[in-house]
């Protein structure tokens, strides 16, 4: 399953929002999740915080989810966290999607 992200993960709303989406993929028993940052053109704190939350609740349904499509800036963000290690970075949601297989 691919989710796309656009404009702005900063606030409360925001977050929500993601996490709704999610349970709604798990809720369908889809457990492979990328989330296509293509679009996204900022995230704070807070946002990291949710797509943590995002791969945990993903991770405790058996599956696993990858992120693809960052800007600079953003994939900045997640290294400086040293984030990148902990979750699976691609350029592309082509290649997130095979990682799965």
């Amino acid at each position: 399953m691919i989710l796309t992200l656009k404009g702005k993960l900063i606030a409360a709303g925001d977050t929500d929002t993601l996490h709704t989406h999610i349970k709604s993929i798990l809720d369908r028993e889809m457990n492979k999740i990328v989330l296509n940052m293509k679009n996204l053109t900022r995230i704070s704190s807070l946002g990291i915080g949710s797509i943590l939350r995002a791969l945990t609740m993903v991770r405790e349904a058996g599956g696993d989810l990858r992120l693809a499509g960052l800007d600079e800036n953003i994939k900045t963000i997640f290294s400086i966290t040293k984030l990148i290690g902990l979750i699976k970075i691609f350029d592309q949601t082509d290649e997130a999607l095979t990682s799965f297989v």
